[in-house]
């Protein structure tokens, strides 16, 4: 293939139901017609080769939407076989970043399912994945036109922990919000498909989302940290569902209700694991809500007092000068997309030196 590494295509997408190889000859063949168009494709793999996100360089495309190559998987029962479709298209959006859109429908929940990749990650000339960090994004859709998010972290396979959400929705008992609401939206869904009356709200579809992939430990932790404190903290946000804080602080914070002893790894899910089976050995705790996550909400962050006088960055600014940084934009570019007053507010938060307090 000319563009698609195929290494990066299975490392991100095996366990999941779409033909791996057949989705990247697809995407190749359609990246192949968009060259001859912007060379963008040639412009994002010479990027890659020179370092991608990590040598401090923005990519730089022409235009000012954002291209989407959409990959379609459809079962045609008459013919008993898969077909796979691609269409190119560009959108206007917060992120001019080109992505890969996977679509399918789950024939087991009966909803439409679709993976966001950036494409940058699927495409030669970049690292090797392996062994590196990968942000993640889940979001459930109801069908009351609710999203309920949940952000995490993992290198060992987020596709493969997605599955095993699923299944555990399907069947296991756990305390954590995600598969339990993930529970209770299936459940709703399948009692209307087999006609039972529920006035619950159901499965409408799923997305999801690589935010960030080839990222170390700590690149990720912070990245992480941020996105859930932003969007999907429960105790802060009615349709998160993280339990306990991303990053670093999620760390902190599980030991000190925990110990150390269950809770030591960076992947988010097994943090949570290691969270719910505290939970059931405590079971006075009941089943967990976002009213119970305030626990890990913690009331003693300063911002009022770090960030209320003149001048001074907002703590969302602060997070978010960390995230870009994650993400390898350049100082400048941190500088201005954040509006900070100038370059060293922007370097002195990454050397430490100012809003240490701010997590």
């Amino acid at each position: 293939m000319k563009y698609v590494d195929l290494r990066s295509m299975h490392h991100l997408m095996d366990g999941l139901s779409f033909r791996v190889r057949r989705c990247a000859e697809v995407l190749d063949h359609a990246l192949v017609n968009v060259n001859e168009k912007n060379r963008v494709p040639d412009r994002i793999v010479a990027w890659n080769a020179r370092g991608g996100p990590l040598n401090g360089e923005p990519l730089s495309l022409p235009g000012t939407k954002r291209l989407i190559v959409q990959i379609e998987e459809t079962f045609d029962p008459r013919k008993k076989e898969t077909l796979t479709l691609a269409s190119v298209g560009e959108t206007e959006d917060k992120t001019t970043a080109p992505a890969a859109f996977f679509n399918m429908h789950s024939l087991s929940l009966d909803v439409p399912m679709r993976v966001e990749v950036p494409l940058r990650t699927l495409l030669k000339g970049g690292q090797d994945l392996k062994g590196k960090y990968v942000v993640y994004l889940h979001a459930l859709l109801t069908d009351d036109d609710r999203e309920y998010v949940y952000y995490g972290i993992t290198k060992r396979g987020w596709n493969r922990r997605f599955l095993e959400h699923t299944k555990t929705a399907l069947g296991s008992e756990t305390r954590r919000l995600f598969p339990n609401t993930l529970q209770e939206l299936i459940r709703t869904h399948m009692d209307r498909r087999a006609g039972r009356r529920s006035d619950g709200v159901g499965l409408s579809g799923l997305v999801t989302a690589v935010c960030a992939a080839g990222l170390d430990e700590d690149a990720a932790m912070d990245v992480e940290e941020y996105l859930v404190d932003k969007y999907s903290l429960a105790s802060k946000h009615p349709l998160g569902l993280n339990m306990i804080p991303g990053g670093k602080e999620g760390i902190r914070r599980l030991h000190e209700l925990t110990g150390p002893q269950l809770g030591t790894s960076k992947d988010t899910e097994e943090r949570e694991d290691a969270l719910d089976r505290y939970l059931a050995q405590h079971p006075a705790l009941g089943v967990p809500k976002p009213a119970i996550a305030e626990k890990w909400n913690d009331p003693t962050y300063a911002e009022a007092v770090i960030c209320g006088r003149e001048n001074r960055l907002t703590a969302d600014q602060v997070r978010e000068i960390r995230y870009l940084a994650a993400l390898g934009n350049t100082k400048e570019a941190i500088r201005a997309g954040v509006g900070a007053i100038d370059l060293g507010q922007v370097e002195r938060v990454l050397a430490g030196r100012t809003y240490g307090r701010i997590r």
